[in-house]
């Protein structure tokens, strides 16, 4: 594969301060054949106004996408891919930032396992992360690296433990693509969290993909957003236990009782709407369906310990 064009696929909605950030990194890439296609998840005239600005800086294509009615992030994701022209999407939540070199970095490694847009892969890499923007050096996850880990499904490495630490981690604006990937298996329209997840297990359930892994660094997974801004924060553990037990046929055993622990435990502990009886008695219903060998893990005492911290 030479240098196909890479259409980076940004969805937003009405905050141009954050795609100002995500959008100059994407001009700023060392890898050169791109084109940029920025999907309004309804209508935004600062938006507008800002893409109008942003092409004046670049020589990059920008193609602006109003959707005019509210579609969701999911449906945003795929109206910009349907559009697209590259034959490889780069997907970028408008709240990241990528490192200079992170297309073309991905680019060596697809090239160097001799991979073609034929193919069924998914490359990703290793990102930054901060609980604040002073911290004097950022967290990288994922903790381990694909390739160590062992996993051969992504449900696996995403949701396995290992010790007192979770194992993988694939966030959405590390990810590139074959268009016919996003094209075959898109996003799943509605859904109000787990949007990333869902395509993650649904792409590998049905392609037999190759997944290769950058990694070193190459975004900045932010934290200046406002917490109920990123769908990804909100408590919604109803919601998220529905959507394991739709998706319980991804998961090994270890991998559904560290999500049960993760974030359905975790989230009916932090759950103000309910008292501290009801938390209890949820907490304890979920807890006794657990196996005897994942009530005796270490990880699991790292939770308890952690509930007992955190209660009222």
């Amino acid at each position: 594969m030479n240098e196909p064009l890479i259409s980076v696929v940004i969805p937003t909605f009405d905050r141009p301060f954050f795609l100002k950030r995500a959008i100059e990194s994407v001009i700023k890439q060392d890898y050169k054949n791109i084109e940029i296609v920025v999907v309004v998840d309804g209508f935004s005239a600062r938006t507008g106004e800002y893409i109008e600005q942003a092409k004046k800086m670049s020589n990059i294509e920008i193609n602006l996408i109003q959707t005019n009615t509210k579609v969701g992030g999911s449906e945003a994701r795929n109206i910009g891919v349907k559009k697209a022209n590259g034959e490889l999407i780069g997907l970028l939540d408008d709240d990241d930032e990528w490192f200079s070199d992170k297309l073309s970095s991905q680019m060596d490694l697809i090239n160097k396992n001799q991979l073609s847009i034929d193919d069924d892969f998914l490359c990703f890499t290793s990102l930054e992360r901060y609980k604040s923007p002073n911290q004097k050096k950022y967290d990288k996850l994922p903790n381990v690296d694909y390739k160590n880990s062992g996993k051969k499904t992504i449900s696996d490495y995403l949701f396995e433990t290992k010790g007192l630490r979770n194992i993988g981690f694939i966030q959405t604006s590390t990810v590139l693509v074959p268009k016919h990937i996003l094209i075959e298996t898109p996003f799943t329209k509605g859904l109000i969290k787990h949007q990333d997840w869902d395509w993650l297990l649904n792409v590998d359930n049905s392609h037999n993909l190759t997944i290769i892994q950058v990694e070193d660094p190459k975004i900045i997974y932010h934290s200046d957003v406002p917490m109920d801004s990123r769908v990804g924060y909100i408590n919604r553990w109803n919601f998220t236990e529905q959507w394991l037990e739709t998706h319980k046929e991804f998961f090994s055993k270890l991998a559904y009782e560290s999500f049960v622990l993760n974030y359905i435990l975790l989230g009916i502990a932090s759950d103000k709407n309910l008292t501290r009886a009801q938390r209890r008695l949820e907490i304890k219903t979920r807890y006794q369906n657990l196996s005897l060998t994942t009530k005796f893990r270490p990880y699991t005492w790292k939770i308890i310990i952690y509930m007992m911290k955190n209660k009222d």
